[in-house]
């Protein structure tokens, strides 16, 4: 009887044991299918290049694809919903970007996700300055000068931007709050025609990104004043910062993955660990410096505290400027 007893107590524990190496199994397997990527942004751009160099490692590194799926609309809120409703296993993960999951919620009346409340940030990815850039009737060369000549001028300085409540707006919207210069704000619909309209001097100056703007600078059609980070871009050492002539400014466009809130934590972790280890590769370095961004790839604790850092920032901004959207 005692040797029945003792033998009921060690089946008891191999079944335990076996169930315990078979959860550990199935935590393991993931991905077990194709991971889509969703970017809240036409393709071709530096958000959609990013996904798409991160997907193909993640791929390599994971052993199933990650498949990028493109939902542009909104600032990037139409993609950032869809993943906020997603089912949150893993296989739906977001591209976000301070668009969509740090202005977007202080400029949208309307905005049918919370950008803190429903995902999970899992790495920031990368994140890059924007570029002051000017026509070449302007006088000014230098942020100082810049200030001065609009201020000669209040109210007959124009600047462009990519769209109401975008990044390239906002932060030409805080360039304003901090100097007291007085400009007029031209709203386009992305950076194509505005880039066509600053070229032909319709209007005279934008923060836009710095690949479009640096090439524009660069082919001599534009002059380069001053970059939004607090350093100058390793690329371009010869650019000042616009910090150093108006201490405190910094404004950086950013790309990082987000997941459904109720991910697995084990899942974000094992999303983050490898996205932290693919952005400190040499070659993924290199190339997104090409595209005018810095590869990062931080812990999801990190990029949570970032994300809220970003959403505050940017929502004293909007309300300051009064700007809001349906």
């Amino acid at each position: 009887m005692k040797i029945y007893s003792q033998l009921r107590k060690l089946a008891a524990a191999a079944a335990v044991g076996g169930m315990l190496l078979a959860g550990a199994g199935a935590q393991a397997k993931y991905p077990e299918r194709p991971v889509t990527i969703v970017v809240p942004l036409s393709a071709g751009g530096v958000t959609d290049i990013a996904a798409r160099l991160l997907g193909k490692r993640l791929s390599e590194d994971l052993g199933q694809p990650f498949i990028v799926e493109n939902k542009p609309g909104a600032g990037g809120a139409i993609g950032a919903e869809s993943v906020a409703n997603a089912k949150a296993d893993g296989y739906t993960i977001i591209m976000g970007t301070v668009s969509s999951h740090a202005i977007n919620p202080s400029v949208y009346k309307s905005l049918r996700y919370d950008n803190i409340k429903d995902f999970k940030p899992i790495s920031l990815v990368a994140q890059g300055p924007n570029l002051l850039v000017v026509h070449p009737s302007v006088p000014a060369k230098t942020v100082p000068e810049l200030i001065k000549w609009i201020k000669d001028n209040p109210g007959k300085v124009s600047y462009g931007s990519t769209g109401v409540g975008t990044s390239t707006h906002l932060a030409a919207e805080l360039f304003k709050q901090m100097t007291d210069v007085d400009m007029v704000h031209v709203p386009y619909k992305g950076s194509a025609p505005m880039m066509t309209d600053l070229i032909s001097g319709q209007v005279q100056l934008a923060f836009d990104n710095m690949p479009t703007a640096l090439a524009q600078a660069k082919a001599g059609k534009l002059r380069a004043i001053a970059v939004t980070s607090k350093q100058p871009w390793p690329l371009e050492p010869g650019i000042p910062t616009v910090d150093a002539s108006l201490p405190g400014y910094e404004i950086v466009s950013w790309q990082g993955l987000f997941a459904p809130a109720k991910t697995p934590p084990e899942i974000v972790e094992q999303l983050s660990a490898a996205t932290q280890k693919i952005m400190h590769e040499p070659d993924i370095k290199q190339r997104l410096q090409e595209l005018g961004t810095n590869a990062v790839g931080s812990s999801n604790k990190e990029f949570t505290e970032f994300v809220a850092a970003e959403t505050r920032k940017w929502a004293k901004v909007a309300r300051e400027a009064g700007v809001t959207l349906e």
